[in-house]
């Protein structure tokens, strides 16, 4: 396993974090009172210390529901390291700490400062989602780390060997595996093949012909889906019309334009997805 965790699919599931956090913040907050939390807020506004807490849980939810769905609009099913992902999540701790710092100001304007307010937010929040944050990342490489192990149970004939592309002469140019191969593209002698190589998308430009290159993916999960265009349905998020009414294959990479999509092929294509 190397310490990466994949963001899933399915907005749910970030909905769900975030309903963890607010229920392991309210438990907390309710059995160990930090910071003298309870004596801060308790009468502020002639409320009681419970309905700022309550408060407070909305304001996290909301936050946080907020800043996971952006984080997955762009990181969607890419992997990414483990402490990489633990800084998005210490942002996130801090956006909700201006947030909840506002409403803290609100209550306390003639005794603190909201440049005071946030940090002493940012502090309560800190310690109390230390932990549900953690068991979050431990279980996502949990899950990594399992599907790391399926794929080595796999019998040796049951992964497809790697696809060797070779240009018009027969001559070996690039030998990728297959599921790394985003899309290729034919333009007049050549055949742009683009592909993941640790993450970033990269572009190989093959002197060949599409007929040829049909032949060498046959047998791949790699489908034609117009007639200049070749595409892993496994890298496709969405096929969707584009504002001139053609359909249009969008990739859950941010960095990839859309690539157009043939009535022809559209259905076949929308059955791998």
């Amino acid at each position: 396993m190397d310490g990466c965790v994949t963001v899933r699919r399915g907005y749910m599931r970030h909905f769900l974090l975030g309903l963890f956090l607010v229920g392991f913040f309210l438990a907390f907050i309710f059995v160990y009172h930090p910071f003298g939390v309870t004596e801060f807020f308790d009468g502020c506004g002639g409320l009681g210390y419970a309905f700022h807490f309550l408060m407070l849980a909305c304001i996290l939810l909301l936050s946080s529901t907020m800043t996971h769905t952006l984080f997955y609009a762009f990181y969607v099913d890419k992997k990414m390291l483990w402490w990489k992902y633990a800084l998005w999540c210490i942002a996130e701790v801090f956006v909700a700490a201006l947030f909840e710092g506002l409403y803290t100001w609100l209550f306390h304007r003639s005794t603190m400062e909201y440049v005071d307010a946030v940090p002493y937010c940012f502090r309560l929040l800190s310690l109390t989602l230390v932990f549900p944050y953690t068991f979050h990342i431990l279980y996502l490489i949990i899950l990594e780390g399992r599907d790391h192990i399926e794929q080595l149970k796999k019998a040796p004939g049951e992964e497809a060997a790697p696809i060797k592309f070779t240009d018009e002469h027969g001559r070996l140019k690039l030998i990728i595996d297959a599921a790394e191969i985003l899309y290729l593209n034919s333009r007049t002698n050549y055949v742009d093949i683009y592909y993941l190589d640790a993450g970033r998308v990269k572009q190989y430009s093959l002197r060949n012909s599409m007929k040829s290159i049909e032949e060498t993916v046959a047998g791949y999960e790699i489908v034609r889906c117009h007639r200049s265009y070749f595409v892993n349905p496994a890298h496709v998020k969405v096929l969707r019309k584009d504002k001139y009414g053609f359909v249009v294959a969008e990739f859950n990479i941010p960095e990839i334009n859309p690539i157009p999509i043939s009535k022809s092929y559209y259905e076949a294509l929308a059955e791998l997805m």
